[in-house]
């Protein structure tokens, strides 16, 4: 009893202070935009960030990966994941361990928002339809409902950014061949 209180509490609050909000956007000039359509901006948002961020944060092994696959068998300058770090510092400094993040993001920002947006919206879908098939409102997602939640964010996450994935690769794969064919020259 006293959690549904604090409940209908917390949902008077909320209601109150989006009204507070609307009526000084409304007073301004300004139409609030729905509650459904800032919830959806604010949830890609969230998962663009957080894409960028952590992309950010591992660019240099993303990078050490690129070269290690690439680099020249008869002239190894990447032993392992230290050296070639070290190696990259010394002859490229800080910004060496970063080049190529800006394409990087510009790929897996739109792909984590969606992902981010479409596991929320999937798992509340597959709740809602547990809850009805169980009959049971108070019910939660178990560990296999969330997979299939993420399963499906996936999906979805990959099916809206293929295409920016196959331009990705295709530059790649030109790229390679040009530095490749570099490579070859100077061997």
């Amino acid at each position: 009893m006293a959690s549904e209180d604090v409940k209908t509490s917390e949902k008077a609050v909320s209601t109150f202070v989006n009204l507070a909000e609307e009526a000084k956007l409304a007073r301004e000039g300004v139409k609030a935009p729905s509650y459904a359509v800032l919830s959806i901006c604010k949830s890609l948002f969230a998962g663009g960030v957080a894409g960028g961020v952590s992309r950010t944060a591992v660019a240099p092994l993303e990078r050490l990966k690129i070269l290690l696959q690439v680099q020249n068998p008869h002239n190894i300058k990447y032993n392992g994941t230290i050296q070639g770090l070290k190696y990259i510092w010394r002859t490229e400094g800080f910004r060496g361990l970063f080049k190529g993040n800006g394409t990087n993001c510009a790929r897996i920002v739109p792909n984590s928002a969606v992902k981010f947006f479409s596991y929320e919206q999937a798992s509340k879908s597959i709740l809602l339809l547990y809850q009805q098939k169980t009959g049971n409102e108070d019910a939660q997602l178990t560990p296999l409902l969330r997979l299939g939640a993420g399963a499906c964010a996936g999906i979805i996450a990959m099916s809206a950014t293929y295409p920016m994935d196959m331009v990705r690769g295709r530059l790649t794969v030109q790229v390679m061949g040009w530095l490749r064919r570099l490579l070859n020259i100077m061997a």
